[in-house]
Formats: structure tokens, sequence, C-alpha cells
């Protein structure tokens, strides 16, 4: 692996603000940033968030309210960043990285925002938009048969059942649908507009096939400074969920058509590429773009890549660093969601990595900053009887 060699203080008492410091991935970035010198606040809901009580930050900001709910969440934020002497924002999650892209010129009176241009950003944040630049420039993806926003012109363009029905715009599996017939769609299609805004048909692929995701981080002269590829060889729940194993892969393949999506959006910064497995024909899609820190980013570290070291040399204007390669087969894993993941697939003894392989690392769990990790677990075993006590009232 090569890069430039630099000295892991450069940064040295920089103030950065991480947003959405209740997130998986806000424990791997306070890390990288606290081993970059940084001094790096967090803002949150609550005083339990995993950024609160990781021993990497320095403050955590309780914010009230959630991006989604724009007027109230920018104009605290305005506040934050104008009493705090900022040098970079990074949002770790989907809506405040809409919020600071759709905002981007005004926040950066104040700070440097890690968000794409607004145009840019809506083009990669629109699945149906990104299927087509795929289509358009031969990149592998699936067939999309949504034509237009209305159910008549959508319902003559499905050409077989099962569909994949969903929103164009939305993370994490919100709104997914798979439709076995016209009538199950023709039923179910207003109220998920009314829920979700524009939706999109397309092509089912059957969920047995290997899934993948790509990172990349493009700087902002266009050239590509990393890219890597993991593998998603368990998830949970079973049927179609987070992934909860992890491992490195060397894909080649899967890099170029994942850079070659982004040059075609014209993508500055970092972003995460869900990809999917034909099983019928074994060639893999490009599924949509992450305009936003993923939830897996730990990975990156761990197969030496530095994402937030990147993400802070284009906010200062400083040269990026240039991986032109990481480690293979690692392993990550969220373990209790691994095992719960052996209970229930009858996949358990044929997995591959195998599930008792003992060299892996946690995705939450660090021996150097434990407590994160235990106040997780805490609210894991504590949500039952919360839902219990809702229940009762």
């Amino acid at each position: 692996m090569n890069k430039s060699q630099k000295n892991p203080g450069d940064f040295t008492g920089r103030r950065v603000l991480l947003l959405d410091g209740n997130s998986l991935q806000s424990l791997p970035m306070l890390k990288a940033l606290h081993g970059l010198g940084c001094v790096t606040d967090t803002v949150g809901l609550k005083k339990s968030d995993l950024g609160a009580v990781s021993r990497y930050g320095n403050r955590h900001i309780i914010v009230p309210f959630k991006p989604f709910e724009e007027a109230e969440y920018l104009a605290r934020l305005t506040e934050i960043l104008k009493e705090g002497n900022y040098g970079a924002v990074i949002p770790l999650a989907d809506d405040s990285a809409r919020l600071l892209s759709a905002h981007k010129e005004a926040l950066s009176r104040y700070a440097h925002i890690a968000a794409a241009d607004p145009d840019i950003f809506a083009r990669a944040d629109d699945k149906l938009a990104t299927l087509r630049l795929c289509r358009e420039n031969g990149i592998p993806c699936p067939k999309t048969y949504t034509v237009s926003d209305r159910l008549d012109e959508t319902l003559e363009a499905v050409e077989s059942y099962p569909a994949a029905f969903k929103p164009r715009v939305a993370s994490g599996g919100k709104g997914f649908h798979k439709v076995s017939s016209r009538g199950e769609l023709e039923k179910i299609y207003d109220a998920a507009v009314r829920k979700y805004g524009p939706m999109l048909v397309e092509e089912y692929i059957p969920q047995t096939g290997t899934q993948y995701k790509c990172d990349v981080y493009i700087g902002r002269d266009g050239e590509v400074k990393s890219a890597f590829v993991y593998e998603k060889p368990r998830w949970y729940p079973v049927a179609g969920g987070s992934s909860c194993c992890n491992i490195t892969v060397d894909r080649p393949d899967l890099i170029a058509h994942s850079v070659h999506l982004l040059e075609k959006l014209g993508w500055r910064g970092y972003a995460d590429l869900d990809l999917i497995e034909d099983p019928r024909d074994g060639s893999v899609r490009i599924m949509e773009v992450n305009p936003r820190i993923c939830g897996s980013i730990k990975i990156a570290f761990l197969a030496g890549i530095d994402f937030a070291r990147q993400i802070l040399e284009d906010a200062f204007g400083m040269p990026v660093t240039v991986y032109t390669g990481y480690r293979k087969n690692v392993i990550m894993r969220r373990f209790l969601v691994d095992c719960a993941w052996f209970v229930k697939s009858p996949r358990r003894f044929k997995t591959k990595p195998n599930w008792f392989n003992p060299f892996f690392h946690g995705q939450i769990f660090t021996a150097s900053d434990p407590v994160p990790a235990l106040v997780y677990l805490t609210k894991k075993f504590l949500r039952p009887f919360r839902n219990l006590r809702r229940g009762r009232r």
C-alpha cells in the first residue's frame, strides 16, 4: 500500500464539527480525527449518544431537532458554527448530508462543508437519475421500469414480476417492497407516494447473490485518491437488512464501474456505493450511491485508508493523500447481530468467512475506547423493557 508520508498530527488544534454523533460511524471517525490532532465536537440528540461517550471526542452538543426538521436544525447549526470557529463540518447520515448540501453556500461562510454541491448531490441521491446515468454509460445496473411519476405509464412499462418498488430518495431500505403482481403494485402505489415521495420500480434481483460496497474518494482536482471494495457475506434480518459481517476483497472491476459512475456525476469527495451480484448470470450491478459516510466506515481504516485525513486535506486546501492499495481479507463484524444471524440463517455452517473465525475486528468495540460499546449493549438490553413500558401506557 502506497501513500504519501504525513505526520499524524498535521491537523493539531484544528476544530472539526461531526454531525450525527449517535451513529456507529461516529466512533471510527472520532478516533481518526483524534489521531490527526483535531479537536472534534459532536452534535446529537442525547447525552448517551455513542459519540458523546467516546474518549476521542471533545464536546457533545445536544440539538433537540433532527436534520429533516430543516428550519429548526439549520438555525441551531448556524448558531453553533458562528460560535465554534470550526474548520470543517462532516455529516455522517443521509438527512444531515442532504441539509448541508442544500445550504452549502450559506454555511460555507463559517466552515468547510464536507458535502457535495447541491446539483451533484441531488443527482446522486436520486436512485432513478443514478440508474439512468448508469444505463447511458454502459455501467451494469438493474433494469428500470419507471418512465414517469404516472402510475398508468409505470404499470405499462413493467415487463415482469416480481419487481422492486422503492423510494427514489431514501436510505436504509425504507419503503422497499417486493411486488409480485400488477395488482399488488397498483394497490400500494398511491400510499407509498404519499409517505415517501416519488417512487421507483425496477427489476427485482434475487437476494441470494453476494452484496458489495465500494467506497471512493475523489479529490477537488477530479482525481481518484482512494477506492476499495468489501463484501457483505452476512446481513440481518436474514431476508434483507444491514450487514453484520464485512470482508475486504480484491475486485478492481467493481472499482472501475463505481469510479466511472462517480466521474459521470462530477462527484467530489467521499462516496459509498451499493452493489449486488445477480445470481442468475453472475454479473454485479450498481444499485445506488450513498452520498455520505457509511456505517461500516471502520473497515476502511482497518484496511489502511484514512478517509478522515483525505476529507481534512481537501477542506484545508492541502494535497490529498493517495492510497493505491488496501489490505485484503480484513474481517469486521457486529458480533451480537452476527449471533442473531447464526441463529436464524440456514447457511450458518456454510458461510464464508467461517462464522467461527476468531480473526476479526469488532465494528463497535475498540479496546482503547470501550465505553461506547458498553453503552450500545446497555441500550440494546433495555430496549425490550422500554417497549414494554410504552405498550402498558
